[in-house]
């Protein structure tokens, strides 16, 4: 009785850190594949980047059929491509889970940061609306109000820092 309260209390943990690492799978009942529903604790299908890895590596080194990996994993074989792809890229981190989304800013480049540093040493009292106005002309973006300031604040305190 107390091996299996201690057995479970550790599942429930390894699953919190898995949830909190951002590799805890969605939907572990999919998969089908011997290695996770014979091997005991080792193989968990509840640790996605170890199916993930497991998945590319039946294809890459043992040469499994991808089909058969796909039905085997419960995925389609687009998303076994675009982690096969991501690996082969990026090794074992490729197949970490990244946010969708954009990955930065993509109106303020480095050419945009670069001009308003400029304005800056040159005018230091150059208004908000001024330089709002100075790079839509220049570099036909616009900008909220307050993505300039907040931009003016960082350099500002950054060239007193």
């Amino acid at each position: 009785m107390v091996g299996s309260l201690f057995m479970e209390d550790r599942k429930t943990r390894k699953r919190e850190n898995l949830r909190q690492a951002g590799v805890l799978n969605p939907k572990p009942e999919r998969i089908q594949d011997p290695l996770f529903l014979e091997s005991g604790d080792f193989f968990d299908p509840q640790d996605d980047l170890q199916v993930r890895y497991e998945m590319l590596r039946a294809h890459l080194v043992d040469g499994d059929n991808i089909r058969a990996i796909c039905q085997r994993f419960g995925v389609s074989r687009q998303t076994f491509y675009n982690l096969q792809e991501k690996f082969l890229k990026g090794g074992t981190a490729g197949l970490l889970p990244k946010r969708p989304g954009p990955k930065g800013p993509s109106k303020l480049t480095e050419n945009v940061l670069s001009f308003v540093k400029e304005r800056l040493q040159t005018d230091t009292s150059i208004s908000t609306p001024e330089l709002l106005a100075q790079v839509h002309e220049k570099f036909g973006v616009s900008f909220h109000r307050r993505t300039v300031e907040k931009l003016l604040k960082d350099l500002r305190s950054k060239k007193n820092g």
